[in-house]
């Protein structure tokens, strides 16, 4: 079967993307994909050098409701000090929202706390949510669970991402 490069474009198979093709002027066939439709829209969150909960952050006024993904990453930057002290604990992320669908104002602990207290403990998670934009329309976050002992207090980093689809 012969292939046959040109504007018409059958129908991509569900959950599969179609590639478009373009020939320049010499006759050279090329293909591309359209890119992502989500993108950052709220500035990235990169809190350092931790040493206690985050609290309660607006990180968004929703003004167009739908869907959002969040991303997190969560890291140990410095171990607590102290030998037969009780573990360190690195907090949990809380993501906050209301929900496009029902109104209600919704919660979900995005990553476990983890009392792992070494530089090789950290936690990562993505959600996706349906945030409204009326009724108390923001994103928010926050930590919880944070716990150190010791001369030197356990530090975190925290890195979140927004985006819209």
């Amino acid at each position: 079967m012969s292939s046959n490069f040109n504007n018409t474009t059958p129908a991509a198979p569900a959950g599969s993307v179609n590639v478009s093709w373009q020939t320049d002027g010499s006759g050279n066939d090329s293909a591309y994909v359209t890119a992502s439709t989500s993108s950052l829209i709220a500035d990235a969150v990169d809190l350092l050098a931790q040493a206690a909960n985050v609290g309660l952050t607006t990180w968004i006024a929703v003004t167009t409701p739908g869907l959002y993904r969040v991303s997190a990453y969560i890291i140990v930057t410095q171990d607590a000090a102290g030998t037969g002290s009780p573990a360190s604990v690195l907090p949990s992320v809380v993501i906050g929202w209301t929900d496009q669908n029902n109104g209600q104002t919704q919660s979900f602990t995005l990553t476990p706390t983890n009392a792992g207290n070494t530089l090789e403990t950290f936690q990562q998670a993505i959600m996706v949510l349906d945030a409204s934009s009326t009724s108390a329309p923001a994103i928010t976050y926050h930590t919880t669970g944070y716990a150190s002992a010791g001369s030197i207090p356990m530090q975190y980093a925290l890195h979140l991402r927004l985006e819209q689809y």
